[in-house]
């Protein structure tokens, strides 16, 4: 049992590190304007952070004549001041010179923090963070995390009342007290959203150094955006509640009104983020109600109109879910809770997969074919994990053709780790059928 759920994990794994939300965007815009829909330029790894300064690109159009007015008339959002540099700097990081794009962007942001922010009006905040998104993209991880850190700390204003850094970093740097006016000025909620989305990439930049650095400015994120929404942590996660959840897959999220400049990404990835680490640091009590509350806002029960890719990721999470309850000692009823969240993540899968495909127009948007590949990344998985399950309860051949159609999947997906790990499966299988 303890190669199952070893074999187990590790595909688990394989999947968890494809992200389930598409990450946070943010953008130099009006408040009016923002969105954290528009699509990624990558799903897999860390946020692509061109997207987060789309106010200065042109998605779908290419270098046409539009495309290309776009461009430049953009820049007349932006104070004369910094506006060369910016041009410039991108100009040079299409051409794939980064090192000469950084030096022209690390100037347009040092030019900035030394400007009032009225400058920068109307919407200072999300103009500013836009230059630090962009710097993000092209410097180092030090001076990137750097750039979007000294952002965030813009943004604490008179009423900042807690904050993630670690303490030795609480102290305010003395790029952001002497940025002119910044400690008086109150975001407004979109603005603050765009703060959320920092602390979640700040997180994320630190998941790989300092978990209990993530676990901080990922808990901030989720406490700041459940307060955007109008919805607390008040006994979020009490034994209670979840025992409630899982037993009835409901949560406070279902039959939440977001604000319309408010996205289900903007409120779920912050929590799939922090879940997704509650898992890797075993605990499973933080985890689960997590995973359950972004289950819930994705594929909410009273909602038909669902995306197919909002079905793929809800399949991705309970899949998820199901190896969490299996970390607890396997009773029959853990077996029987892990199997049924399993059960449903695969039907949700089918049904996805049997959805028409819809037609696209000019480029825009997110095509069919890369919203369903979440289902097809997760179905191995998904089949592989209930072929371990059929396996603890002595169901052989339903296990073996679990694993045979696991394996199959993979094969198709390119999931090298998954083919190797239902081909050991089925060898174990048959070494026992034999047996017995």
């Amino acid at each position: 049992m303890a190669a199952i759920r070893d074999g187990q994990c590790r595909l688990v794994r394989r999947l968890n590190s494809r992200p389930a939300w598409r990450q946070v965007i943010t953008r130099p815009v009006a408040c009016r304007g923002f969105s954290s829909t528009a699509p990624p330029h990558s799903t897999v790894g860390g946020v692509r952070i061109s997207k987060l300064f789309t106010a200065l690109l042109v998605l779908g159009i290419g270098a046409t004549g539009l495309g290309l007015y776009e461009f430049y008339t953009s820049f007349t959002l932006w104070p004369e001041q910094v506006r060369g540099d910016l041009r410039a700097g991108i100009k040079a990081r299409n051409q794939g010179d980064l090192s000469l794009s950084e030096r022209y962007i690390t100037r347009a942001f040092q030019t900035a923090l030394s400007l009032p922010y009225q400058t920068f009006a109307p919407y200072p905040y999300l103009k500013l963070s836009g230059i630090a998104s962009l710097l993000s993209e092209v410097a180092s991880d030090r001076y990137s995390r750097e750039a979007l850190q000294i952002a965030w700390e813009l943004g604490a204003g008179p009423s900042e009342q807690h904050s993630p850094l670690p303490d030795a970093e609480k102290t305010p740097s003395a790029v952001v007290e002497g940025a002119p006016g910044w400690s008086c000025y109150t975001l407004c909620k979109e603005e603050r959203l765009r703060r959320v989305a920092l602390a979640y990439k700040l997180g994320q930049m630190a998941s790989e150094r300092d978990l209990d650095e993530e676990e901080k400015w990922l808990i901030w994120a989720v406490e700041e955006v459940l307060r955007l929404s109008g919805l607390g942590m008040t006994n979020a996660n009490s034994d209670a509640n979840i025992k409630a959840q899982e037993n009835t897959g409901s949560s406070a999220l279902e039959d939440l009104e977001l604000p319309s400049w408010m996205s289900k990404t903007d409120l779920g990835a912050p929590l799939e983020a922090l879940g997704a680490l509650y898992a890797k640091k075993g605990r499973i009590e933080y985890a689960m109600p997590l995973y359950l509350q972004a289950i819930s806002l994705l594929l909410p029960p009273k909602e038909n109109n669902v995306s197919v890719e909002d079905r793929c990721r809800a399949a991705q999470l309970m899949n998820n879910l199901s190896e969490l309850i299996m970390r607890r000692p396997p009773t029959p009823e853990v077996r029987a809770q892990a199997e049924a969240w399993a059960r449903q993540a695969l039907g949700i899968i089918e049904r996805a997969q049997a959805q028409p495909k819809s037609s696209q127009w000019f480029g825009w948007g997110q095509s069919a074919d890369d919203a369903r590949e979440v289902c097809e990344q997760a179905l191995g998985v998904v089949l592989f994990n209930l072929g371990s399950l059929r396996e603890m309860t002595s169901d052989l051949d339903g296990a073996k053709k679990l694993f045979e159609k696991s394996a199959e999947q993979c094969s198709k997906m390119g999931i090298r780790e998954g083919v190797v790990e239902a081909q050991e499966a089925l060898r174990r299988v048959d070494k026992m059928k034999k047996v017995g």
